[in-house]
């Protein structure tokens, strides 16, 4: 099955603090908690228009740790003998690939995955009341951009 991927980082570069998966299985939206985030140095943009909408309508993350969010995936993905994640920006999977990781030289059990980088542009959407910079709702945007460009809504 296929699943748009997006997640929210700290500037250009910077560390994770959400990410979300959003496809026909269902959703997965996991976010850091504030104690992790505190101990960032946020960029100034960061603060603004993405740690005040981590929560909003139709949005409520899983909250966890960051070394917690490649058992999360793990479990999500568990059921999709071929998943295959879709991104708009290489950052989201590079995001992706490293929560995988949990150890020196051993990463969670996930089926074999393909992943995909396309250029296609998410917003503006037509999807209502959604939320630009929330992870969900961007994945959710990417989804609905991805259908209509196969010509499937």
């Amino acid at each position: 099955m296929l699943y748009a991927l997006d997640c929210e980082f700290n500037g250009f570069g910077g560390e994770l603090i959400s990410l979300a998966l959003s496809g026909e299985a269902g959703e997965l939206y996991l976010c850091r908690p504030n104690a992790e985030l505190d101990g960032l140095e946020l960029h100034p943009w960061v603060e603004e228009h993405v740690l005040a909408i981590l929560e909003v309508h139709d949005a409520r993350p899983r909250v966890l740790p960051l070394t917690e969010f490649g058992r999360a995936i793990q479990t999500f993905l568990e059921d999709d003998p071929e998943p295959c994640v879709i991104a708009d920006w290489p950052e989201d999977l590079t995001h992706l690939m490293q929560c995988l990781i949990i150890s020196p030289g051993q990463m969670v059990r996930i089926p074999d995955l393909s992943l995909k980088l396309m250029q296609v542009s998410a917003w503006p959407t037509d999807i209502h009341d959604a939320v630009q910079h929330n992870a969900l709702w961007d994945a959710r945007a990417l989804s609905r951009a991805l259908a209509l460009s196969r010509g499937e809504v």
